[in-house]
């Protein structure tokens, strides 16, 4: 019983482990963020004024209180809508945070917090739970497997279609254009980052920002080693011809080996897309997918 309850943080932090463990309990981005709304839920129930120092009051981040950009994901009421948002969160951002690792996941749903929160600030458009994240996350998921199936064999693309259509047809409905611009906001903000972070490959119309990645005119170049002969002065390696009598030596340079083959590579990610498209998405292990990840960008890098 006392492992059971216990608290631990792992030695060595890759970017497939948890922050820490609760227990059994292996506490990634995507289960600190579900834990946090789920403490929201019981303030809400609990202590009502508490939970409203969470909402994004616009008039109130202009008075100073600033932290309301950061807190107003997890200012989530108590319902079966709330908890159907949690869930879908944690389907699809488990898959998401699988391929991007626990940090720049975090950094992903920081950047669609704050951005979006101060847009709404300007609107003057109040906010309160974590359904615009949720969305987000999960049109990212669609973007990077267009064609994985979900109930009665619908693509991704359609269901993504059809709940981002639902969305606006709320907000046309309601008249409410200050929805409208931080919908879009939102979307804009996780597109941009999930491509700057390497997904969404497939949609290339999308602009990445270059995020850690040294310019190939920067830097420092390495100069070539030198032979120097013995007076001094420089000596160039190369196939000459011989000035010695006895048969002349080639002067052909030897020639690299041909490129590999990537037949092998090619055929285990030919694999993976046919089992995706027998079984969907859900057919594949956490291996499998990862794998699928790598093996779809080195594809791309050798184009």
């Amino acid at each position: 019983m006392a492992g059971r309850f216990s608290f631990s943080v792992p030695e060595r932090r890759n970017a497939g482990d948890p922050w820490f463990r609760i227990g059994t309990l292996e506490v990634t981005t995507t289960i600190l963020v579900i834990l946090l709304s789920v403490a929201g839920m019981f303030l809400w129930a609990i202590d009502e004024p508490s939970w409203l120092k969470l909402v994004l009051f616009p008039d109130l981040v202009r008075d100073g209180e600033v932290w309301r950009i950061v807190t107003w994901p997890i200012a989530n009421e108590a319902g079966l809508w709330p908890v159907l948002t949690l869930a879908i969160f944690w389907y699809f951002g488990r898959e998401i945070e699988g391929l991007l690792g626990r940090s720049r996941f975090a950094v992903l749903l920081l950047l669609l917090t704050v951005i979006p929160g101060l847009v709404g600030t300007m609107v003057d458009l109040p906010q309160a739970g974590l359904r615009p994240i949720e969305l987000a996350v999960f049109l990212i998921f669609v973007g990077e497997y267009p064609f994985a199936r979900f109930f009665f064999g619908i693509p991704g693309w359609a269901i993504g279609a059809v709940f981002l259509g639902i969305e606006l047809l709320q907000l046309l409905n309601e008249s409410n254009e200050d929805g409208i611009i931080f919908l879009f906001v939102t979307l804009a903000t996780a597109a941009i980052t999930a491509r700057s972070m390497g997904l969404l490959s497939s949609l290339p119309w999308i602009p990445a920002i270059p995020v850690g990645q040294s310019s190939s005119s920067g830097g420092h170049k390495r100069r070539a080693p030198r032979r120097r002969g013995g007076g001094g002065g420089e000596v160039v390696a190369g196939p000459w011809p011989s000035t010695r009598s006895g048969p002349a030596r080639s002067s052909a340079l030897p020639q690299p080996p041909p490129p590999p083959a990537y037949t092998a590579e090619q055929a285990e990610l030919d694999a993976l897309l046919d089992k995706i498209s027998e079984t969907g998405m859900d057919g594949l292990s956490g291996d499998e997918k990862r794998r699928l990840n790598e093996l779809s960008k080195r594809m791309r890098n050798r184009k």
